[in-house]
């Protein structure tokens, strides 16, 4: 059952590695706990429910954090709304459990000399520096950087089209000049006919290799915060609005289906409200 439903957020559901990889966690051990429990998927309840979530935070030793709290709700309604679906159980009982209410983060982003610097110490290592360039230049999700292929990258005109990103939504994102020359030069220097992948051949470049790269080049530029590869996606965003991009343009180049999650992007406003202050009391 496991299996099947793994394939189906796969094959169907067209959802992301990481998205995959969480769910399938989630539910493995919802399965594991429910053998143990003697309990049946068609019988499963909201109590049921209820109790294995404290059963949950006991195993930890402390309450789960809010944060986990609600992935483990999220991935589990899901997995019983594909039980519905397959007719292996008549209702989901995890749709009457309370979701607790996230707290919003303004998302962490790098200063413009940070990313320079990353992008610098990188040029090294072709391979490295593309992949870094690509995160930020064109705001890529890791998952979308993976899938890749040679035949996604255009050069007239420049831009990568990303297939089946989140949200199963096509796009196209403009290569800048400087960017489309060293793809140009990477692909006739390293690929192969028979490669499917930019960064692999018929394997796919996988995502923790991404995030060590990401972190050895912050580590390398004496970053102390804590960067990953959905930092230079954050970074991408502020330094476009910080230029007055419109903030729909920002939308359509991340891929993000509302604008309201574009708009949390816009915490740079702050900087320009702490100018604003001081200017009162700025000599004349």
């Amino acid at each position: 059952m496991l299996r099947e439903y793994v394939e189906y957020l796969k094959y169907v559901r067209r959802a992301s590695d990481h998205t995959i990889m969480a769910y399938g966690i989630d539910v493995s051990q919802f399965l594991k706990s429910l053998k143990e429990r003697k309990l049946a998927l068609e019988t499963f309840s909201v109590k049921d429910a209820e109790d294995y979530l404290k059963h949950l935070s006991k195993s930890f030793g402390k309450p789960l954090s809010v944060s986990t709290l609600a992935r483990k709700i999220s991935s589990l309604r899901n997995f019983f709304d594909y039980l519905v679906l397959r007719n292996y159980v008549s209702s989901n009982p995890w749709m009457k459990v309370k979701v607790p209410r996230l707290r919003k983060r303004s998302p962490d982003f790098l200063t413009k000399q940070e990313m320079e610097n990353m992008l610098r110490v990188s040029e090294q290592k072709e391979r490295d520096h593309l992949i870094l360039s690509l995160l930020y230049y064109c705001g890529l999700r890791v998952s979308e950087l993976c899938n890749l292929r040679v035949s996604d990258v255009s050069f007239s005109p420049a831009f990568v089209r990303i297939e089946m990103g989140k949200g199963r939504k096509d796009r196209i994102v403009p290569l800048n000049n400087s960017l489309a020359s060293e793809l140009r030069v990477y692909i006739e220097k390293y690929k192969k006919e028979a490669d499917e992948y930019l960064f692999g051949t018929s394997l796919r470049l996988h995502p923790s290799t991404v995030f060590r790269i990401v972190r050895k080049y912050a580590k390398l530029c004496n970053i102390r915060k804590r960067v990953h590869p959905h930092t230079l996606r954050h970074s991408f965003a502020t330094h476009l609005l910080q230029r007055r991009v419109n903030v729909r343009v920002v939308q359509e180049l991340l891929g993000h289906a509302n604008l309201s999650t574009t708009s949390t992007y816009l915490h740079l406003l702050d900087e320009e409200k702490f100018a604003a202050v001081n200017a009162l009391v700025e000599e004349e």
